[in-house]
C-alpha cells in the first residue's frame, strides 16, 4: 500500500521503496505480536525434523543498525526471525522489524513503526502482514494478506489521523515477493561478483521488478563484525520494464549468512520521486540464532523470476483455471475504496 513503514525492514536493506530509522538502542520485542490466529500452534526445532523449511534463517537471528545522515546519528533498526508458527495448516516465519528515530531527529520527524510478517516456511513468500506506524503527526494501521487460491491481495490501511479507511483488493499476478521476504531473499541468493536477477515485488499498490547486480567485493567495517571481506549488492527497480529507481545504493553483504553489513548511498521513497541522500546504516550486533537453533550457513534459493507484462503496475495475465474458480467462488473482484474509519477504533 502506502509503502515506508511495513517495508521498513527491507527499505534499509535493499534500498528499493521507502526511508525507515529507528530511536535509540534495540529493545527487546515487547509482549504479544501484531500477528496472531487461533489455534497458532509455536514450532520448536524438533517440528522442522521431518520436513526441512525453504525458509533458511533460524528463529532467533536478530539484525540491529545504527542509521545516521550526512554522518549525523538519525536512531536504529532492528529486524528478527520472532518465532515459527503453525496456522491454518501451514507454517511461517514470524519476523518482525521495529523502526524509530532517536531523540534528535524525532524533534523534527519522528518515526516510531513495528512491522510484521508471516512468511510460508515452505514457499519462501510473505502470506501476511500488519504494520503500526507514526509519522511525524500521522498514524496508520495496515494489514494485508496475500492470497495464494484467488492471486488476490487484500489490504486494510487505517489513515488514523485523517480518520479514513482504505480497503484494495489488487491482482498481483502470476507471484510476487512482498519487501517483507525480499530482505531475506536477496540473503538466500547464490551471490557473487557478476550475479544478477530481478525478482517480482508488490509495494505501493503496483507490482515492480526488483533487480540486483552485484559487484566487487571489498573490506568493509562493522561494530558487529569488524573489518570483513564484503560484496557490493547494488538494487534498482523497473516499473512496467522502464528504470524506475536507480542510483548509487549499496548494500554490502558479508559472511556465509550474507548478512547486509552496511548500506551506503541513497533510498527513494515509495511516494514520489524524493530521494534521501547521505544515508548510513551500519551492522551494531548479530545474533544468529535463538538456543536450540542451528545457525544459517549457506542459504542458497533459486528466486521465482517470471514477471508478466505490467500496464502502471497492474499485471497483465491469463490466470489458470483453478485461479479463475477461486475467484468465482470468492465473490471478490479488484477494487479501492475509501470510507471514514469507525468511531470505536479512532484514536484518542
Amino acid at each position: 500500500m502506502r509503502g515506508p513503514g511495513r517495508s521498513a525492514a527491507a527499505l534499509l536493506l535493499v534500498a528499493a521503496y521507502g526511508l525507515g530509522a529507528s530511536r535509540g538502542s534495540a529493545q527487546a520485542l515487547p509482549e504479544g505480536f501484531l500477528l496472531d490466529a487461533p489455534g497458532l500452534r509455536v514450532l520448536a526445532p524438533a517440528d522442522l525434523a521431518a520436513q526441512p523449511p525453504r525458509f533458511p534463517f533460524p528463529v532467533g537471528e536478530r539484525l540491529e543498525y545504527a542509521v545516521s545522515w550526512f554522518g549525523v546519528p538519525a536512531g536504529a533498526v532492528v529486524i528478527e526471525v520472532a518465532r515459527f508458527v503453525e496456522a491454518e495448516g501451514a507454517r511461517y516465519a514470524h519476523v518482525v522489524a521495529t523502526v524509530r528515530t532517536n531523540k534528535l531527529f524525532s524533534a523534527v520527524y519522528e518515526v516510531d513503526d513495528r512491522s510484521e510478517a508471516w512468511i510460508d516456511l515452505d514457499r519462501f513468500v510473505t502470506v501476511r502482514t500488519r504494520a503500526v506506524e507514526k509519522h511525524g503527526p500521522k498514524l496508520y494501521d495496515e494489514t494485508v494478506h496475500f492470497d495464494a487460491a484467488t492471486h488476490f491481495l487484500h489490504a486494510r490501511l487505517d489513515k488514523l489521523h485523517k480518520r479514513q479507511r482504505r480497503d484494495l483488493v489488487f491482482d498481483f499476478g502470476p507471484f510476487a515477493y512482498d519487501t517483507s521476504d525480499l530482505v531475506y531473499l536477496l540473503r538466500a541468493l547464490p551471490l557473487a561478483e557478476g550475479y544478477a536477477v530481478g525478482v517480482p515485488t508488490y509495494a505501493n499498490h503496483k507490482v515492480f521488478e526488483f533487480r540486483i547486480e552485484v559487484g566487487a567485493p571489498k573490506i568493509v567495517s562493522s561494530k558487529a563484525f569488524g573489518p570483513q571481506l564484503a560484496l557490493a549488492v547494488r538494487p534498482s527497480t523497473r516499473l512496467d520494464g522502464k528504470l524506475y529507481a536507480g542510483g548509487e545504493g549499496v548494500v554490502w553483504v558479508s559472511g556465509p549468512a550474507r548478512v547486509p553489513v552496511r548500506l551506503d548511498g541513497w533510498i527513494r521513497t515509495a511516494q514520489s520521486s524524493f530521494l534521501v541522500q547521505g544515508l548510513r546504516a551500519v551492522l551494531t550486533r548479530y545474533v544468529a540464532s535463538a538456543p536450540g537453533w542451528t545457525p544459517v550457513r549457506e542459504p542458497v534459493v533459486e528466486p521465482i523470476t517470471a514477471i508478466p507484462p505490467t500496464q502502471d503496475g497492474v499485471p497483465h495475465w491469463d490466470p489458470p483455471p483453478a485461479v479463475r474458480a477461486a475467484r468465482a467462488a470468492s465473490g471478490v473482484a479488484p477494487h479501492d475504496t475509501t470510507q471514514s474509519l469507525p468511531t470505536e477504533i479512532l484514536p484518542r
